[in-house]
């Protein structure tokens, strides 16, 4: 069995008879892809009437630490103490750990037992629950208390929490009721700022949750998310060296102090998407390399300054930022191009759900560090 996350299945798995039963029934009524983990001695004793993908299993700790390290959501119909036991000696973090939720074999509750939030065990819970007529149990002590939880809204925003540590305490002030400031320097919808005080960009009390790609070098109560917003488009000579590209993307990041954890793609024009260094670039950032053409670039001329010579040898007047814009799904550009050597850089945010776009987006990035 492969130990790579299979992002987009479901394990349920269970260990008697009257468990196995409910573990099909489940695989039927879950939307998505599923495996249903089964005790070999039970083999015979399965009836389907439609198909569920079925793995029979005979060491049950052996093949729940391979479930364990292979799925990002799991539901185990059995005994709270028998998972809580195997869990023992796996778990690891809130942030790597998969959803784990335990039903019992009437189906009566769906219990989020590990990474209620960060992992999904309290939405999938309630999934469960749903599907069965049952009970969700839920005790973490936001959703308990229905108060926002920064680990929750970053999972939402696709982004990272700095310092991790911190979110413990952001948490555990959010529910007591205590004052939590929240700022950006984007326009933002007004459902994130529920449970929170909003305080324009750049100025605010503490302690803040700061949503922003921007580097910023502020102790103190201070909590940071990362959006994964940013897309970088990139211009080059042919056959440029990955060194120099990298670098100049890094000197460009540097100079507007914007956080390289924040990228979310890399952008270009088609016949460029070949170029090794890109290629390569984009292996080593671990984010996809997205490509435009000159038909699409040429419906946002006006909206960027041409090159003449550009357009003189490729037929369009710009490639970074306008393959930034359109991968970004015609988002605020908020780095224009910057030339550095043989490379040129720009920098767009996408367009989110969680911007409010009615506002517009208008940066104006410092040339220094952010400081408050």
């Amino acid at each position: 069995m492969s130990t790579e996350k299979e992002n987009n299945l479901t394990a349920v798995i269970c260990l008697t008879e009257k468990g196995a039963e409910l573990a099909v029934r489940l695989g039927k009524l879950l939307d998505g892809a599923r495996v249903v983990y089964i005790p070999k001695r039970l083999e015979k004793t399965i009836v389907q009437d439609r198909p569920v993908q079925i793995e029979y299993f005979e060491g049950w700790q052996h093949t729940f630490a391979e479930v364990f390290s292979r799925y990002t959501q799991i539901i185990c119909i059995m005994a709270t103490g028998i998972v809580v036991r195997s869990l023992a000696p796996l778990v690891q973090s809130k942030y790597c750990d998969p959803a784990v939720v335990v039903v019992d074999e009437k189906g009566a509750f769906a219990i989020s037992l590990l990474s209620g939030h960060v992992g999904g065990a309290n939405d999938l819970a309630r999934k469960v629950a749903d599907k069965l007529k049952g009970q969700a149990v839920i005790t973490t002590a936001t959703d308990v208390r229905e108060k926002p939880a920064v680990d929750v809204l970053a999972a939402e925003l696709d982004g990272l929490v700095v310092p991790r540590e911190k979110v413990k305490v952001f948490n555990r002030l959010l529910v007591e009721g205590k004052k939590v400031y929240l700022s950006s320097p984007f326009p933002i919808v007004s459902s994130i700022k529920d449970g929170f005080i909003w305080q324009e960009w750049p100025e605010f009390n503490e302690p803040v949750v700061l949503i922003s790609p921007h580097v910023q070098g502020a102790a103190g109560k201070i909590l940071q998310i990362l959006p994964r917003i940013l897309v970088v488009g990139i211009g080059c000579r042919k056959g440029v060296a990955l060194e120099t590209v990298t670098s100049a993307l890094r000197e460009t990041f540097k100079r507007f102090y914007l956080d390289e954890r924040c990228i979310k793609a890399l952008a270009t024009i088609d016949f460029k998407g070949e170029e090794e260094a890109l290629k390569l670039l984009s292996k080593e950032m671990k984010v996809p390399l997205r490509t435009v053409t000159k038909e699409e670039i040429r419906t946002l001329e006006g909206t960027f300054e041409p090159s003449h010579w550009v357009k003189k040898q490729i037929g369009v007047g710009g490639v970074c930022e306008p393959a930034a814009k359109l991968v970004a799904n015609k988002g605020c550009t908020i780095v224009p191009k910057q030339k550095v050597g043989p490379v040129t850089i720009s920098v767009a945010v996408e367009k989110s759900w969680w911007l409010d776009l009615d506002q517009g987006i208008e940066i104006s990035w410092p040339l220094q560090p952010w400081k408050h």
